[in-house]
């Protein structure tokens, strides 16, 4: 007989019983049920009968009364064949980290070609990251509920738990905004291997400022591909930092910020005048900035 992969509260079957026999079963019938799920010993033909009639009728009850076990988010974006994919790992990793909220997320999704599939643990403890074969194990705080990161993230993903409409309470901070904009241009200038993700973490921080909506990760991957592929990504870039500095700072506190960094890289570009040209590139998206805001 087909072991079942489920089982059954026998104390709580019998207060039910009134209710059941004989609308679903028999007398007969629920007598087997009980034998079953109390592990008694039953005969090949009770066996036989247990595996022609009732467990097919158990099974299409359990059918009908099981819950949905995951939820798709962007599912119009997502390959099909990914999908079934993503829900037989799910399972997998639902079992390792019992209770706790997982995501599955990142290009395997959505893309024919990936380097690997994001998993994404929202774990009470900060835990460092780490590979698996094929998955990158991430771990987020369960504050992340409220993150630009984490309303980006769950617009393309597979989840073992419901997301909803969490209040997004980050606020992203202008200065940090700043040293994201002078960091990515430095990636661009030295060709930093690492550059893709500073481009998506300031294109996320720019939205924000912007007042846009934020976009997915799938979004974020494609705004940075074509951006990368510009021959010159620097005048987009400098484009979208004062869009931003313009919609979501005020001119008063844009003008201070924007008068210190000019400050501070003309002092810098005296000290190394082999990089001058770079840091009065830096220097110009302040001052334009600056000059629009007054």
């Amino acid at each position: 007989m087909r072991k079942l992969s489920y089982s059954l509260d026998v104390p709580y079957l019998r207060k039910i019983k009134a209710e059941i026999v004989p609308t679903l079963f028999t007398v007969h019938q629920f007598s087997l049920i009980e034998k079953r799920f109390l592990g008694k010993k039953m005969t090949i033909s009770e066996k036989n009968e247990f595996s022609r009639t009732i467990s097919k009728k158990i099974k299409a009850i359990h059918k009908l009364m099981e819950k949905e076990d995951f939820w798709v988010y962007g599912k119009e974006k997502i390959l099909p064949d990914r999908l079934k994919k993503a829900r037989e790992y799910l399972h997998s990793f639902s079992r390792k980290f019992k209770n706790r909220p997982v995501l599955i997320t990142g290009s395997f999704l959505y893309k024919k070609k990936y380097k690997d599939i994001d998993v994404f643990v929202i774990s009470k403890y900060e835990k460092n990251d780490y590979c698996q074969g094929k998955f990158h194990i991430n771990y987020l705080a369960e504050e992340a509920y409220h993150s630009l990161f984490f309303n980006s993230l769950r617009k393309v993903c597979v989840s073992n738990r419901e997301i909803t409409s969490a209040v997004m309470t980050e606020k992203a901070n202008i200065s940090t905004f700043i040293s994201l904009y002078q960091e990515l241009c430095n990636d661009l200038q030295q060709r930093f291997i690492g550059v893709k993700k500073t481009l998506r973490e300031f294109l996320l921080q720019a939205a924000y400022f912007s007042k846009s909506p934020l976009p997915g990760s799938d979004e974020l991957h494609e705004q940075a591909k074509a951006i990368l592929k510009m021959k010159t990504p620097q005048k987009i870039i400098k484009k979208i930092f004062v869009q931003a500095m313009m919609m979501g700072v005020s001119p008063k506190k844009a003008i201070s910020e924007m008068n210190a960094m000019i400050s501070s890289y003309k002092d810098i570009a005296k000290e190394y005048p082999l990089y001058k040209e770079y840091y009065y590139d830096l220097i110009d998206s302040f001052q334009e900035v600056a000059a629009l805001e007054s």
